[in-house]
């Protein structure tokens, strides 16, 4: 990964989640942002789908970083991970959420 002329790996068990941002993927890692230029779609495909399932149309977790399910009303829920924060799970991606994390 590139930023400010610098490279750098990042190791995708320690993303905690991904959000899209237009052309770009913002990653979440041990408290850091790091924008990266690519779709969210295109990123998830370098990923490995046990690991990383999509929950919204925005937004993409690591399972191995995911606290707690909290379903809210109309069937969608809200995500609490490890580091303390919340990512919202749309009512469209439950499913597979549901099928992720029983596996």
């Amino acid at each position: 990964m590139r930023t400010l002329r610098r490279e750098f790996l990042i190791a995708a068990g320690d993303i905690d989640w991904l959000q899209a941002e237009g052309n770009y993927v913002g990653l979440h890692v041990n408290g850091h942002d790091y924008l990266l230029r690519a779709t969210l779609t295109d990123f998830l495909t370098q990923l490995d789908p046990a690991l990383f399932v999509r929950v919204h149309r925005s937004h993409a977790v690591n399972l191995s970083r995911l606290r707690e399910i909290e379903p809210l009303d109309g069937g969608d829920a809200r995500l609490h991970m490890h580091d303390g924060s919340t990512v919202p799970c749309s009512r469209r991606y439950r499913e597979a959420l549901r099928g992720a994390t029983a596996a």
